[in-house]
């Protein structure tokens, strides 16, 4: 046979084949939801796998039965289908199967169960695990996250808390991660070991975890994590003392600053140091205040409000006067709010919907707290749609069950985007009312 007759041959081959498998794919697209089922049971790894992905894309949960029996499964491939069909599924049926799949001998599927086990309960971005989790704890108001009334099965949580113990680098950093957005505040003492873990990764995932749950007694031994030989840490690590007001860490943290003035690390020291609220520190606040660089005069601004009181109410306000840049006039605003003087809170308000300033300013309300809430409840009737649905929100998170009856009118806001938050606010509210009175 002639080559052009061989490579002829060879097309009509592979043109058979493709139709042939053509066929295969489109006969299991027919399989009905029981046919699927039924081939969980097959003897044919292959087909255990496909089925199980199948089901996974069904989003019908009577599948979690099935899938779940598959978590002791001889294929690896197999089980890891079906831990993410489980995952897709987003059932709490399937907690049992997912709590043995964080025991399986592939670091694969262990982590599949651990981003499963966390999307059960917090409402995140799909196809993501570590770098979401991540991406979660840069909120500074870590309670935000698990819904308060939101009860964590306690297998989960003691699996969460073994994963701490995994051969897995990224099974232990994961653990730690997930162990904070779920509130596991039980597992606080195994996370402050991992502080001590020789992966960096753990280590930094421990202190995230750690602030999100207010760890607040493992302060100290985040305070020596400043000296770590790893930048990802000492970054973390920053992040935590700053949202668990470490204040015995402001010594440390302004030598870190002085010693990295003019590099990003005195940077996040300076941000830190801001919001630990050292009143040995007002000084070197005072000095940033004129400082050039814009950043690092607003951390001084915002700092020198947390540890100051009224007397230097004057001289903010002549300051907030002469100032050009916006983001440090709501800096001033903030601290002026503060220290005492609400009128400043307008300012506060009204930058809520920018897109600049606007999760600054957020941050600003929430930090000022259920102080504020008399003055918040009027601007429920600002004419601008933006700033009212932000208050929906802030209020939601603030918890005040008072503020069912305030948020009640907007529930037939001409604007269905304020009317929508404001249902899911007064819900949420009640919810946290309902969870705390059964306490």
């Amino acid at each position: 046979m002639s080559d052009m007759c061989l490579m002829r041959a060879r097309r009509v081959l592979a043109l058979l084949l493709a139709v042939s498998m053509a066929g295969v794919a489109g006969a299991a697209a027919r399989l009905s939801f029981d046919d699927l089922l039924a081939n969980l049971k097959s003897p044919n790894a292959k087909t255990r796998e496909e089925a199980a992905a199948a089901l996974g894309k069904s989003r019908r949960r009577e599948a979690v039965g099935g899938l779940s029996a598959l978590a002791r499964d001889p294929e690896s491939k197999v089980r890891f289908e079906a831990a993410h069909a489980l995952r897709e599924l987003r059932d709490p049926a399937a907690i049992p199967a997912l709590v043995t799949f964080t025991e399986d001998p592939e670091p694969d599927i262990r982590q599949e169960s651990i981003v499963a086990l966390v999307e059960l309960y917090i409402d995140i971005d799909r196809a993501t695990g570590v770098e979401r989790f991540v991406e979660i704890f840069s909120d500074q108001y870590d309670g935000t996250i698990l819904p308060p009334y939101m009860k964590v099965e306690p297998s989960v949580l003691r699996a969460l808390t073994l994963g701490l113990r995994d051969d897995d680098r990224r099974i232990r950093e994961e653990s730690a991660l997930a162990l904070g957005l779920l509130g596991a505040k039980s597992s606080l003492n195994e996370l402050g070991q991992a502080l001590q873990d020789p992966e960096p990764s753990v280590r930094g995932a421990a202190a995230l975890a750690i602030a999100k749950l207010g760890g607040t007694q493992h302060g100290r031994a985040l305070v020596a994590l400043l000296a770590d030989g790893a930048d990802s840490v000492r970054n973390r690590v920053l992040h935590a003392l700053g949202v668990l007001k470490v204040r015995e860490a402001g010594p440390a943290l302004r030598e870190m600053f002085e010693a990295n003035r003019r590099k990003e690390m005195g940077l996040r020291a300076l941000e830190a140091l801001s919001r630990v609220a050292d009143p040995a520190q007002a000084d070197l606040f005072r000095e940033l205040i004129q400082d050039a660089d814009p950043e690092r005069r607003r951390l001084a601004i915002e700092g020198l409000a947390r540890v100051s009181d009224a007397s230097v109410l004057s001289a903010f306000k002549k300051d907030y006067q002469r100032e050009k840049s916006d983001e440090l006039k709501v800096a001033y605003s903030f601290g002026i709010t503060l220290l005492g003087d609400r009128a400043f809170l307008d300012s506060v308000i009204l930058n809520l919907p920018s897109r600049t300033l606007g999760k600054r300013c957020r941050d600003y309300v929430l930090e000022l707290g259920r102080d504020v809430l008399p003055e918040l409840y009027s601007y429920l009737n600002d004419p601008d749609a933006d700033i009212r649905a932000a208050l929906c929100d802030i209020l939601a998170i603030l918890g005040e069950p008072e503020s069912v009856a305030r948020l009640s009118p907007l529930v037939n806001d001409p604007s269905p985007q304020v009317a929508d938050r404001a249902n899911r606010a007064i819900e949420h509210l009640r919810r946290t009312s309902a969870e705390a009175s059964v306490r």
